[in-house]
């Protein structure tokens, strides 16, 4: 018996060694677990691209979602052309925490912005208008031309301490406007193999947003006015349409503008030219626009001298509602326009086009215009052309002819309107002509 108790006493120890081994054991497991757990709750894995917030400052020429009829639903931000606007964006990546990108996560540097303006074409494709790194979350500037525009931001920047993401590439850049999402850029100039920067360790995250912008057209079409008389050695065009397809190709070359100054060049024909005006007079804020008139030619004074002359003309309100604008030349004894005169017995034709700034001045349009009577009555051909046997001017010495008046209309796509009436005159000139000039 003694001998059985001394084998129990040693088993006894034996088995209470071998608990607290195994206890230590799983002690220290535990403690293992919990310094791995912290450990992974440390490297956060840290995120390929982040969220980011892209809209125009609010102002009082961002207008509503159904500006001038617009469709709500397509998500444009409707603008007008030549005005100043604010955009700006939001993005985790430009907070001084990084720790909302990747719990533990520092930034390694500042961010790397780009801003990105591009506008639709005919054929229905974006095409970039300007890419400026400019490192700012706000950008400004004007639309100087209306169109469908997208303006894009994309953002990069150093991310470490985490645990870092594989592919830091981001999904395709929406193309529609108000429904743009990521991009699929990854700026090279900070990303090394496998999204790993020459530093080792820190990731790019990047954030990319787009929005859609409608740019409205508020100024009134350019327009050109030709006449020309059948007398002297002037040839005369045969139809109103032959004189005009003599005007399409100057107008769009010189983008509405006068094709010379030079009176010299207006021996076949005299101009009244109605545009957008110089260099600084273009692209003016909706509330200081104006136009130019110019008058070129032998027909715009009672001595057929050849000349060209140009003045500013004011742009005025047309509805305020849709900021549509109108340019009206009224001619008259007192007005930069005085009329136009013609002499009797002497044929002549006319023809007008205009060219619009809403598809850039590309294409011609066809422009309504005749000759009617002080109540509105039009004056009809005297076969191919208008003939006038009767002078009326000068007015005190014809008081018993009627009036006439030379009529223009010219309407764009959005409502912009460009009108003219000015008296056209018949001069008594007998027969004496020379290169087709009064004398």
């Amino acid at each position: 018996m003694k001998k059985f108790g001394v084998f129990l006493f040693v088993f006894a120890v034996f088995f209470s060694y071998a608990v607290v081994i195994s206890a230590q054991e799983e002690a220290a497991d535990a403690a293992a677990a919990t310094e791995e757990s912290a450990t992974t709750e440390e490297a956060a894995e840290i995120p390929g691209s982040v969220d980011m917030t892209l809209e125009m400052k609010p102002g009082k020429f961002v207008m509503p979602a159904n500006f001038r009829g617009g469709d709500p639903d397509r998500g444009l931000v409707n603008a007008v052309e030549d005005v100043f606007y604010e955009q700006h964006e939001h993005s985790i990546l430009y907070k001084e925490d990084a720790g909302e990108v990747a719990e533990g996560a520092t930034f390694e540097g500042d961010p790397n912005i780009t801003w990105d303006t591009k506008v639709k074409d005919a054929d229905g494709n974006f095409q970039t208008v300007s890419s400026v790194n400019t490192n700012m979350a706000g950008n400004g500037g004007k639309f100087f031309a209306p169109g469908e525009y997208q303006i894009g931001n994309g953002g990069a920047r150093q991310v470490g301490g985490g645990e870092g993401a594989e592919n830091v590439t981001t999904g395709d850049e929406g193309e529609e406007g108000g429904e743009a999402g990521g991009g699929n850029q990854t700026d090279e100039a900070l990303v090394g193999e496998n999204g790993e920067t020459a530093e080792g360790g820190a990731k790019t995250v990047t954030a990319n947003q787009a929005m859609g912008v409608l740019v409205h057209d508020v100024t009134a079409p350019d327009m050109w006015i030709a006449f020309q008389e059948g007398a002297g050695n002037v040839d005369m065009a045969a139809t109103e349409q032959e004189l005009k397809n003599k005007m399409v190709e100057k107008m769009v070359a010189n983008l509405g503008r006068p094709f010379s100054q030079k009176a010299e060049e207006f021996e076949d024909a005299s101009y009244v030219f109605i545009d957008e005006g110089t260099a600084d007079e273009r692209n003016l804020e909706p509330w200081k626009k104006t136009a130019r008139l110019s008058v070129a030619g032998a027909l715009f004074n009672e001595r057929g001298a050849p000349k060209f002359e140009s003045k500013t003309v004011e742009s005025k309100p047309l509805d305020q509602e849709d900021l549509t604008s109108q340019i009206h030349i009224a001619g008259g004894e007192k007005e930069a326009l005085k009329g136009v005169f013609v002499r009797r017995n002497v044929p002549f034709i006319f023809a007008a086009m205009s060219v619009d700034n809403g598809n850039n001045r590309g294409t011609t349009a066809e422009v309504a215009c005749r000759i009617e009577t002080a109540d509105g009555k039009e004056v009809e051909k005297d076969g191919a052309a208008y003939l006038f046997r009767v002078p009326n001017y000068p007015r005190e010495e014809y008081k018993d002819q009627p009036e006439y008046f030379f009529v223009s209309k010219a309407m764009d796509k959005s409502g912009n309107l460009t009108t003219v009436r000015m008296p056209l005159y018949i001069v008594n000139i007998q027969a004496a002509f020379e290169g087709g000039r009064n004398q």
